[in-house]
């Protein structure tokens, strides 16, 4: 009976250990289920974050190109303006020879290119439309320079040193067009109210 006594100690004592190493393996399971669901939470947080993150960047960019697009069609449609009103300001002096205020104008320009090329023999080049107004201006103004008439404009005229290296425009278009390179802010602001629209 001792014999059966031994055995049954030992298979009891064989359960006991039995139980307890599955309980600590249970214990140990769920500290691994915790501890993986605490890192997983952390984890998933962490992409959270990274995707919230990311949208905003994206959100931000897409804000940004938006606005890049509105500023370059805006500019656009400014060049589009500033175009038109110097088109039209072409057409409207294009007829400015049958103003009774151009001999007077031309007489002007005539007089800041002489400003402007004092100390020179100077060389006036003139539309064939001006000769006749030219001559005039020549004439009152006693000044005596060579005449070229090699040049085509809407009106004014332009004169250079006699060798060539200096150089005076002072036909319309030159003078529109340094306007629009000098005033282009202001006519933006002229045209829609301020330099943004």
């Amino acid at each position: 009976m001792a014999y059966e006594d031994l055995i049954k100690s030992i298979e009891s004592a064989a359960e006991e250990k039995k139980q307890e190493v599955l309980r600590n393996a249970d214990r140990e399971v769920e500290a691994i289920l915790r501890e993986a669901e605490t890192e997983s939470s952390a984890i998933h947080a962490q992409y959270l974050e990274k995707a919230k993150r990311d949208l905003i960047l994206e959100n931000n960019r897409q804000k940004f190109l938006a606005k890049q697009e509105v500023k370059k069609r805006i500019s656009s449609v400014r060049q589009k303006l500033i175009d038109d009103a110097f088109s039209r300001c072409k057409e409207k002096i294009s007829g400015i020879r049958s103003d009774p205020s151009y001999p007077a104008l031309y007489e002007r320009l005539t007089r800041e290119i002489i400003a402007a090329l004092a100390g020179e023999d100077i060389v006036l080049h003139i539309d064939p439309a001006d000769s006749g107004i030219c001559m005039d201006v020549m004439k009152k103004t006693g000044i005596d320079c060579d005449i070229v008439q090699d040049i085509t404009t809407i009106g004014g005229l332009s004169g250079t040193s006699a060798d060539g290296k200096i150089r005076a425009d002072n036909t319309l278009e030159s003078r529109l067009e340094r306007i629009r390179d000098t005033s282009t802010l202001e006519i933006i602001s002229l045209i829609l109210g301020g330099p943004d629209g």
